[in-house]
């Protein structure tokens, strides 16, 4: 398009995050969804179901999320003093733990050593002000539960006790930071939810899709709006995830290794099923 005018300019950028490609949805129940209140919703992640394009602003959001991630982990090591290990040594990647084969899986902002010796989780968010304001008030698990239940998943996988969980907030540049126990009833329930999304009994959590849960929702699109799915094994209604982290198929009881005629789109339970 031809930029002539301030608005140009702004119109061109967000059309420029319309033309880059839709990268594949990954195929596993993260540790930062499992907190989410709606079971389809685990079940479309751990079956790879696609998500729309992102908003442009969305997408600048994430991004300015992964920027100030760095800026926290600067100010940690050169300022706190603090030892941080934000990837694997021995993969040069961030620390990751998986279960039943990948099927479940967790990604770690690092590991952080304190002053008392003791080698915790590392979680960053990037709040608005507002948000922020309301995890200083309450903490972490009253404020922000989606994110307590992250930790205690990422602690419950990896054998941690412990996570330091810091916030940064976007408006102020403020921190605050709080150290999170582990839970073992909570994780025993997180676990709980996700083997029985993996057996095939997810529901969705509204019969509505205006409902605010759905709007705020990356499965929307594929839940309720007929977004075209990829004719695989893992979309199907008939493959269940096996242990080894592959998926076995109910109609030929076997390993699935490509769709067959039988092919039938997975689809969730309605609300109250």
């Amino acid at each position: 398009m031809k930029i002539v005018t301030a608005a140009d300019i702004v119109e061109a950028i967000d059309v420029g995050y319309k033309q880059t490609k839709i990268q594949r949805a990954r195929e596993y129940i993260g540790a930062s969804g499992v907190g989410s209140p709606c079971d389809a919703a685990l079940a479309y992640s751990l079956r790879g179901f696609p998500e729309p394009q992102i908003a442009a602003r969305t997408q600048r959001i994430f991004a300015l999320g992964h920027i100030l991630e760095d800026v926290v982990v600067k100010d940690l090591k050169d300022n706190a003093d603090v030892r941080v290990f934000e990837v694997d040594g021995l993969t040069g990647k961030q620390h990751s733990y998986r279960l039943y084969g990948g099927h479940v899986s967790c990604h770690m902002d690092g590991h952080i050593e304190t002053d008392d010796g003791v080698l915790r989780v590392l979680e960053i968010k990037s709040m608005n002000h507002a948000s922020f304001q309301k995890f200083v008030k309450h903490g972490v698990k009253k404020a922000h539960p989606k994110y307590y239940d992250q930790l205690q998943m990422m602690m419950g996988m990896s054998g941690f006790e412990e996570a330091v969980f810091i916030a940064i907030s976007k408006n102020t540049s403020e921190y605050h930071c709080e150290f999170v126990e582990a839970d073992s009833i909570q994780y025993a329930y997180l676990m709980a939810r996700v083997e029985h999304v993996m057996s095939g009994q997810a529901a969705k959590v509204s019969d509505k899709p205006d409902d605010w849960r759905c709007n705020f929702c990356f499965k929307k699109g594929v839940c309720w709006e007929g977004l075209e799915v990829e004719v695989r094994c893992s979309t199907c209604s008939f493959a269940f995830p096996r242990e080894d982290g592959g998926w076995h198929c109910d109609v030929h009881d076997r390993q699935c290794h490509q769709p067959c005629d039988d092919y039938e789109l997975y689809r969730p339970k309605e609300k109250g099923m």
